[in-house]
């Protein structure tokens, strides 16, 4: 299975360090996943439109100037495209009504905006010990399934885009109403 994630990338930037396409910053916890002291969270999505839908979702306008990641030298966020083996890998599908039964949850559970709440959940999920993560749906737009991992050391790397004119970026942004400029489009 491809997965997505829009990361800053800085080409000379090894294994480990800010700027690797594999990198997962190490100060996290207000993610909605999130649940540092159990693991770190990476969060992709289904598809590349996704991934940029749910990265830039919150500018009105979309242009080159939301690429550049100052605070990281040199960095510029690219497109990652990752690969995960699903026997290797299985995703708790929160897009499955048998997941939330089997849980006594509720779809409300899962898309509201409660950090306390999903981080409980995923926390759950995780001592399950079953499962690399959990898959849910976009609330910008649902069709677009979203990730986040815990198991990362299974993942493999394919291919780093950039960003520019690319159509994925075009598409998400088209899909979400939002002002493309032309140094997009």
């Amino acid at each position: 299975m491809l997965i997505y994630r829009v990361f800053p990338h800085r080409a000379d930037a090894r294994h480990g360090e800010a700027g690797h396409p594999l990198y997962v910053h190490p100060d996290q916890g207000p993610g909605r996943w999130d649940n540092p002291d159990l693991y770190r969270a990476l969060y992709v999505a289904a598809t590349a439109s996704g991934a940029i839908g749910e990265t830039f979702a919150h500018l009105s306008t979309w242009s080159k100037a939301m690429l550049p990641v100052p605070t990281i030298d040199g960095a510029e966020r690219a497109l990652g495209v990752y690969s995960v083996h699903e026997e290797v890998l299985p995703l708790l599908d929160f897009d499955d009504p048998r997941s939330l039964l089997d849980r006594g949850l509720r779809p409300t559970d899962i898309v509201v905006r409660n950090r306390p709440r999903t981080q409980q959940i995923a926390r759950d999920v995780f001592n399950e010990q079953r499962w690399s993560g959990l898959s849910w749906w976009s609330m910008h737009r649902p069709q677009w399934a979203l990730h986040v991992l815990w198991r990362l050391d299974d993942i493999t790397l394919e291919g780093i885009e950039r960003l520019g004119r690319h159509a994925a970026l075009r598409d998400a942004g088209n899909l979400l109403a939002k002002k493309l400029d032309p140094d997009v489009s």
